[in-house]
């Protein structure tokens, strides 16, 4: 696979507090979706036996050329919905942001479980349908909007006007809405919370659970010593509305 000699750059919370997660489950990892690789090269600078996985295929044809050398060696193919890996060959699946870009979740889903042995351990976050906040065009309800209607096409352009939006400020926010449009309607599939919910259970057979009142409080640090425990249900509605979902399964032994 062809790969860049870019470093991991970027370092958010959420890949350190799955990172942190899966160091503290053990054994060996896959990040599943790894895209530009930045996850699977901070695991692997914090000791994990990490490996990635991604298809590399139409939008994200040239993805693999900006994974970073040092990681290259640990990334497979996801082909025809399978990743290049044999059956329950790891401990721990993390799934970061990668559900809004499958049309058919369930079948990743199935490959994610195909993956873990016996005992193992899903973490996956991914926005829903529900969610408030579009984070691949960073506009609130952006993707409640109908595809092509002008609607969509004066919120884009206003809001880029305004300073609203991600990334590419050196085009104009006519250019700037038409591209986010085509982000939206072609690499994004958004579901309900419901339905990845049902199916990650209906696959693992076990109730998910949700831990994103876990992640808020880890997002806070010592903030969140002044939270008591019973705000948690507040907590998910939270994370919920900006973020998605973040959900824990393990594969019944």
């Amino acid at each position: 696979m062809r790969c860049g000699g870019v470093t991991a750059g970027s370092d958010p919370f959420n890949y350190r507090y799955l990172i942190d997660r899966a160091a503290r489950l053990g054994g060996r990892v896959l990040d599943y979706g790894c895209g530009h690789g930045q996850m699977l090269a901070l695991g692997r600078e914090h000791g994990l036996d990490i490996w990635g996985a991604d298809t590399f295929e139409g939008y994200y044809a040239t993805w693999s050329d900006i994974v970073p050398a040092s990681v290259c060696d640990y990334v497979r193919k996801i082909d025809g919905g399978r990743a290049d890996f044999p059956d329950a060959h790891f401990d721990v699946v993390l799934s970061n942001q990668v559900l809004e870009h499958v049309r058919d979740p369930e079948a990743a889903i199935a490959d994610m479980h195909r993956l873990l042995k016996p005992g193992g351990t899903l973490i996956a976050s991914f926005p829903v349908f529900e969610t408030w906040y579009e984070g691949h065009v960073g506009l609130y309800f952006a993707h409640w909007l109908p595809k092509g209607s002008a609607l969509r096409k004066t919120y884009f352009t206003a809001a880029r006007k305004l300073g609203y939006g991600l990334y590419y400020e050196d085009i104009t926010p006519a250019e700037w809405a038409h591209y986010s449009a085509h982000v939206l309607d072609d690499v994004c599939f958004y579901h309900s919370r419901r339905q990845l919910k049902r199916a990650f259970e209906r696959t693992f057979g076990v109730p998910a659970d949700d831990i994103c009142a876990d992640y808020v409080r880890a997002r806070l640090g010592s903030r969140a010593q002044r939270i008591p425990a019973g705000a948690d249900p507040l907590l998910r509605f939270v994370y919920h509305k900006r973020a998605g979902e973040l959900l824990c399964l393990r594969k019944p032994a």
